[in-house]
């Protein structure tokens, strides 16, 4: 091997070197372990209490409901029907659900499970409700502004300006009784949960555990630098 090669071979491996010991001192992690991570932040945790942070509280539904003369609902009477057909659904399942062990015990995880999913359904519906109400309330306060905005130059809208802002308006306020009542529903179907089960829900999550295989295959991926 030429003396040139020799040297640009070391040179690589000398770069090479270096650009590992600075990503393992400044504690950079691999391209595929980042990419993980921040796929893992963009997904949220889905909670009634996330839902309940961007529904109308009691008295902005109470002048919803007045202003744009919509159907008002009872919350506390809605969440009360939502639990007892919660219970009765999980009642009726848990002979079926609720086995006997060899042993003379009861195994009731099949129950707790598939109640889990029920209330888990409930709270996701709630939520993506109370997402889309939230999109259109800040859609409709965008209309409504830039509506404000040309006002003082042309009295009578622009483009039909004043009549997409009511719309918007109209219909970010629709969502927010759906989005609110479905909220309340799921309170009910989280009350029957615990309940049946005896501990508040949670929402799934999976387990970060990684086997050794799963280990080993990071680290390679480490190594080699992907």
């Amino acid at each position: 091997m030429s003396n040139a090669t020799n040297t640009m071979t070391a040179a690589l491996a000398s770069a090479q070197e270096k650009k590992a010991a600075s990503k393992a001192k400044s504690g950079q992690k691999a391209p595929a372990a980042r990419r993980f991570e921040e796929a893992a932040r963009r997904v949220p945790v889905i909670t009634i209490e996330a839902a309940e942070a961007l529904i109308p509280v009691p008295d902005q539904i109470t002048k919803i409901v007045s202003h744009f003369g919509l159907e008002d609902f009872d919350a506390d009477a809605l969440a009360e029907t939502a639990r007892q057909a919660f219970t009765v659904i999980a009642r009726s399942l848990s002979p079926v659900l609720v086995v006997t062990t060899w042993n003379g015990e009861q195994n009731d995880k099949g129950l707790e499970m598939h109640l889990q999913r029920m209330a888990g359904a409930a709270v996701a519906s709630a939520f993506g409700a109370a997402q889309f109400y939230d999109a259109k309330r800040a859609q409709a306060r965008e209309l409504s502004s830039q509506f404000n905005e040309y006002r003082e130059e042309d009295r009578m809208g622009v483009d039909g300006l004043e009549n997409r802002a009511a719309n918007a308006r109209r219909f970010a306020a629709e969502q927010g009784i759906k989005a609110a009542a479905l909220v309340a529903s799921a309170r009910g179907a989280l009350a029957a949960y615990e309940d049946m089960i005896g501990t508040p829900w949670k929402p799934y999550t999976a387990s970060n555990a990684r086997t050794i295989d799963q280990r080993a295959a990071a680290a390679e991926m480490d190594a080699l630098g992907f």
